[in-house]
């Protein structure tokens, strides 16, 4: 048994309009097409399905043979589906109504999530977003089985995915804010190096770490890896090492009380893009143009707030 259907639905209706109009070379004008070639298409599709759908009467057009009243109907509906079928594509493709499956790396989320879905409520009421956080590695896997259209994640993460960038960020160092580090304009990572990385467990941060200390010349620290970004502010605020991040949180206290402080590099490090990946040979839908929108203003906002937040802390210190 296979798959393989064998006719097409161009078949299927060029068989419909002959037999509801019972002569072939009206149909043919009917549907733009030459007489010879509605003629051999519905030849074929008998042959295929192996019945013969219609008698042909010499200058009296044709009729149904009970075979061919019966696929009929068969035929009629399933073009109907057909014809449902690419109407709800349209739709899917040009509606930002309906639901859309969007990932987020995971460290991101916390700080542009939550005004995303705010903008996205206040833009398109009608857009609903269903969020996968996740792994670098899993939202990418996500995008190629199709879980999701878009993933919200950084340049160095997209792997093979094509990436929309929507903000270039410098990274910055996390100490804790009673470490006498911390009370310096900048830090090389030379300095930082002195004592212990505190990471995500993540092995395509770990790989982009290593390789910014390689352009730096500096040899990788001891890593404390954790898989939670607020875990990772908590150990670095302990006095456990130090971090680096992309993204400035609003407050400078941890979950438990502590206190971290966000310094600049004093290396020239390129920067990082943040925005969105998809697959290659995707089309994006109009609700991910909407999704997009949205994003661009969050991230927009969000680096604006942490322009106000560095010179809150350059002030403090």
């Amino acid at each position: 048994m296979t798959d393989r259907l064998g006719f097409s639905l161009t078949q299927l209706r060029y068989f419909v309009v002959s037999a509801e109009i019972g002569n072939i070379s009206e149909a043919a004008e009917q549907l733009c097409a030459s007489q010879s070639t509605v003629s051999s298409a519905i030849m074929r599709l008998e042959r295929q399905l192996g019945v013969q759908l219609l008698l042909r009467h010499h200058a009296r057009g044709v009729s149904l043979t009970p075979s061919g009243r019966h696929l009929l109907r068969e035929a009629r509906a399933l073009l109907g589906q057909a014809r449902s079928l690419k109407a709800q594509g349209d739709a899917l493709a040009g509606e930002t109504a309906g639901q859309l499956d969007v990932g987020f790396f995971f460290p991101i989320a916390p700080f542009l999530l939550p005004q995303v879905c705010r903008m996205a409520e206040e833009r398109y009421g009608a857009l609903q977003l269903n969020v996968h956080e996740a792994s670098a590695d899993r939202l990418l896997e996500f995008l190629r089985d199709g879980r999701c259209e878009l993933a919200v994640t950084y340049d160095f993460l997209s792997g093979d995915a094509r990436f929309h960038p929507l903000a270039d960020l410098t990274v910055h160092a996390l100490v804790a804010d009673d470490d006498p580090m911390g009370m310096a304009g900048s830090l090389g990572l030379g300095e930082l190096a002195t004592r212990p990385l505190v990471t995500l467990n993540t092995p395509s941060v770990l790989r982009h770490v290593e390789r910014m200390f390689a352009r730096a010349g500096v040899r990788m620290p001891r890593v404390v890896a954790t898989t939670s970004l607020e875990t990772m502010r908590g150990l670095v605020a302990a006095g456990s090492g130090f971090a680096l991040m992309y993204q400035r949180a609003s407050h400078a206290r941890t979950l438990d009380g502590g206190r971290v402080r966000a310094v600049d590099l004093a290396d020239d490090l390129p920067p990082s893009s943040l925005g969105v990946a998809m697959m290659p040979d995707l089309a994006m839908t109009s609700r991910g143009r909407a999704f997009v929108d949205v994003l661009a203003s969050a991230v927009s906002a969000g680096a604006r707030r942490a322009q106000v937040i560095a010179g809150q802390q350059v002030g403090a210190g």
